[in-house]
C-alpha cells in the first residue's frame, strides 16, 4: 500500500533533507563513488526540491573539495542558498540560453551530472511513456556535449519499453562496461524508476 509517509518520509525530515530522493543519490553514491574528492564541477538537471544539490554538495565538503561550482536548472524557483552553488529557472532543452549561462561561470564541461528529473505524469500510460522519451531525448545532448569523457552521471529512466533503447544508446556512446542500471531500494516499491548510471572511466 502507497504510504506517502514511510521511514524515508521520515528519515528525510530528521536528517534535513528536502525530499527522500536525497536517500537513492546516497544508496548510488555508496554503491558506485560517483562523487569523489576530485569532483570540482557539477551540473543538477530538474534540481527541484533541490535534496539531491543537499546531498551532493554534502559530499564535496566531506571531501574537502575547494572551489567547486554546482549549478541547478528547473523550471521552478529553488530556495538554497550555499557557497558555490548557482541555480537557474531555465529550460534546458534551450541550449543556447544553457550554453550563456554555462559562459558566464565559465564551465565547459563537468565532472558530474545527475538528474532526477520525470516528466509531468496524467496517469495515461502511453502518453506518459512518450512524455518520458522525448523528455530524454531534448536532454540527451546534456551528456552527449557536456560532460568530461572519464568522467560520471545518474539519470532517471522509467522502465517502460523504450527502456532497453535508451540504455543501448547509452552503452554505445559512453562503453558498455561504463554503463549501469541500479534501482536504490529507497525508491518506491511498486515504481517503475530506476538510474541509469555511467561510471568513471578509471574505476
Amino acid at each position: 500500500m502507497y504510504n506517502p509517509y514511510d521511514f524515508y518520509f521520515k528519515k528525510a525530515k530528521k536528517e534535513w533533507y528536502k525530499a527522500r530522493s536525497a536517500f537513492k543519490l546516497e544508496e548510488i553514491q555508496q554503491k558506485f563513488f560517483l562523487i569523489k574528492k576530485t569532483t570540482k564541477k557539477i551540473l543538477d538537471i530538474g534540481c527541484a526540491p533541490w535534496s539531491w544539490l543537499q546531498f551532493s554538495i554534502a559530499q564535496l565538503k566531506k571531501y574537502w573539495v575547494k572551489n567547486y561550482q554546482v549549478i541547478g536548472f528547473d523550471l521552478k524557483s529553488v530556495d538554497l542558498h550555499l557557497p558555490w552553488l548557482k541555480t537557474y529557472v531555465q529550460d534546458v532543452t534551450e541550449k543556447e540560453k544553457v550554453r550563456d549561462i554555462l559562459e558566464e561561470n565559465k564551465i565547459d564541461k563537468f565532472d558530474f551530472i545527475q538528474s532526477d528529473m520525470a516528466p509531468n505524469t496524467i496517469w495515461l500510460k502511453d502518453i506518459d511513456a512518450m512524455r518520458a522519451i522525448d523528455l530524454l531525448d531534448q536532454t540527451y545532448w546534456l551528456y552527449d556535449e557536456l560532460l568530461s569523457d572519464e568522467w560520471s552521471f545518474v539519470i532517471k529512466v522509467f522502465m517502460w519499453p523504450w527502456f532497453d533503447e535508451f540504455v543501448a544508446k547509452m552503452k554505445k556512446r559512453f562503453w558498455w562496461k561504463n554503463i549501469k542500471v541500479f534501482k536504490p531500494l529507497s525508491c518506491r516499491q511498486n515504481s517503475k524508476e530506476t538510474y541509469v548510471i555511467k561510471l568513471p572511466s578509471n574505476k
